[in-house]
């Protein structure tokens, strides 16, 4: 990680982490909005939306073509969506046990 050419410059300034890394925060910046007003996805939505991630990176790792940061970014972005869908649904399935 933190290479150059896997990082997103913005106005002459590299960020320290790279754009897959960048989009799965962005994508977190869903989490509270799912949480407050109670927006209730099923758990298996939270675990599709992250296969594009999966599947971007392995072919990547694997050298079945090179990915590109456009699209490492949105695959990041999407992730983070669906982890915060799978952090909300699980939460709300212990809360509804223990309550």
């Amino acid at each position: 990680h933190r290479m150059k050419s896997r990082s997103l410059t913005i106005k002459g300034y590299t960020l320290p982490i790279c754009a897959r890394c960048t989009g799965i925060l962005l994508g977190y910046l869903f989490f509270p909005f799912l949480f407050v007003y109670d927006l209730a996805f099923p758990l298996w939505l939270g675990i599709v939306l992250n296969f594009p991630m999966v599947l971007d990176g392995w072919t990547q790792k694997r050298a079945y073509r090179m990915s590109n940061n456009p699209l490492r970014l949105s695959t990041g972005i999407v992730s983070g969506l669906g982890q915060s869908i799978i952090i909300v649904s699980l939460s709300q399935i212990i809360i509804s046990i223990l309550l």
